[in-house]
């Protein structure tokens, strides 16, 4: 994970904990995601470790016939942040004597970050609805149409009120000191000093609203949507379309506690395991040689997007020209990937050693066993763990564990055995019992 994104995703976090607000994982888009730019959501997201997009060429403005333009964004006030990434909001792991984790190192003491808050407010949009309408011919417009892609309104952004450089210094993330690291890159470490300029005016969180396209030429931005509504209503002509807006009663919570989480990770399983046996063992053998590579792994995620637009089954390079993947498998295989980008490159070569080790299935029960007991809890605290979940392994495989799960901000404690809970990492946490579920169906599958 970049620094950049650390901050943001630190921001975020201190801003609206468990809200809706995405940080931006890129500096270099931050220009297009300024209100009313228009965004794809990835296809498979989830509330879980939070949706993700991706930005698009062209503003709402764009699409929309010839008129007065609306008022500026307003400001919503400013906020200044101190050594925001500190122990207390990304943490800091000890694992006892043979590995030291560090999730960010902490900032300078000179680092400050000011940020403001501009949305689009309520009146402009009300007077853009009444005065223009959609140019029904936008080529945009009709290739999402025809792709039946969702488009979003970037409505909100937190931006940095003025430029400035955050630096850190210390270790390397991930710090290994056993042999067995070698291979990974992961061993010894190295004093280093990073920084980031983030320039005046740079996008670092924003919230979106669904657009809703009605008729030929007709729109709305609704206050609430949920995963059901469609920009483009499936399965009726344009001129037929209706529009229903979602009252709040009917979206309610989106993911209540673990069982939901669990039942959405089964159901994608379920997709998983309907490959053949070569399939299964094919994506096991791609993924294996992909995971700690960051932009193959976003290769892969693109190849699947296009494929699913394009509405039909589809071979890949990564699998035998026989084995095709249906729009259920295709679907899922993006579930799991947006879980597995969530992690950060060290873990994703961890998890690779852990497959090698066979502990994918004590791991899965670590991971399980603590989000059961704390999902709803919202305070930090320190609990006991049960030894059985760690006595079955051995010193190496115990310590690969520690790192594989400290990098995602769960602190094992050898002695008690006990564990430190800590809200902010449930998001991570969530997006790697995402992943060691899909890896150990398919290792157990192999």
């Amino acid at each position: 994970m970049t620094m950049f994104e650390n901050v943001t995703r630190a921001l975020t976090r201190q801003l609206n904990p468990r809200g809706d607000l995405t940080p931006l994982d890129s500096l270099i888009d931050f220009k297009r995601f300024h209100p009313f730019c228009l965004v794809l959501r990835k296809r498979k997201s989830t509330l879980f470790w939070g949706a993700r997009y991706v930005c698009t060429d062209y503003t709402f403005l764009d699409i929309l016939e010839p008129g007065s333009s609306p008022s500026d964004p307003t400001d919503s006030g400013n906020f200044g942040f101190k050594n925001m990434l500190d122990a207390r909001v990304e943490g800091e792991v000890d694992v006892p004597k043979t590995v030291k984790v560090k999730g960010t190192a902490g900032l300078s003491r000179n680092s400050t970050l000011e940020v403001q808050t501009l949305s689009v407010a309520p009146k402009a949009l009300e007077t853009l609805h009444q005065e223009r309408k959609l140019m029904a011919e936008h080529p945009f417009l009709e290739e999402m149409r025809r792709r039946g892609e969702n488009l979003y309104v970037v409505m909100e952004v937190v931006e940095a009120v003025q430029e400035v450089t955050l630096e850190r210094a210390g270790r390397a993330e991930g710090c290994f000191s056993l042999p067995f690291f070698a291979p990974l890159g992961l061993q010894g470490s190295v004093n280093h000093k990073e920084a980031v300029t983030i320039p005046k005016g740079c996008v670092l969180a924003f919230r979106v609203r669904q657009l809703m396209v009605k008729g030929k030429d007709e729109w709305d931005i609704p206050h609430i949507y949920n995963d059901n509504m469609h920009t483009f209503p499936p399965g009726e002509k344009p001129e037929d379309e209706k529009f229903t807006l979602i009252q709040a009663s009917d979206v309610g919570a989106v993911h209540e506690d673990f069982r939901t989480l669990k039942e959405e990770v089964q159901r994608e399983t379920q997709e998983v395991e309907k490959l053949s046996p070569e399939g299964k063992s094919s994506l096991l053998s791609s993924l294996s040689k992909l995971l700690g590579k960051k932009k193959e792994l976003q290769d892969l995620e693109l190849t699947l997007e296009e494929a699913l637009g394009k509405g039909h089954e589809e071979t890949l390079e990564a699998l035998p020209k026989n084995v095709l993947l249906s729009k259920g498998a295709m679907d899922a295989i993006l579930y799991f990937l947006g879980a597995l980008a969530e992690l950060s490159e060290a873990q994703q070569k961890l998890l690779v050693k852990s497959m090698e080790k066979k502990i994918l299935p004590v791991q899965l029960k670590l991971v399980e066993s603590t989000m059961e007991q704390n999902f709803l809890q919202d305070k930090e605290g320190v609990f006991p763990l049960r030894p059985e979940l760690l006595s079955s392994l051995g010193e190496e495989e115990l310590t690969l564990t520690e790192a594989l799960v400290g990098l995602s901000g769960l602190e094992v404690q050898r002695s008690g055995p006990q564990y430190t809970w800590d809200p902010d990492t449930l998001p991570r946490l969530c997006a790697l019992y995402a992943g060691l579920s899909l890896l150990q169906l398919l290792t157990k599958a192999s």
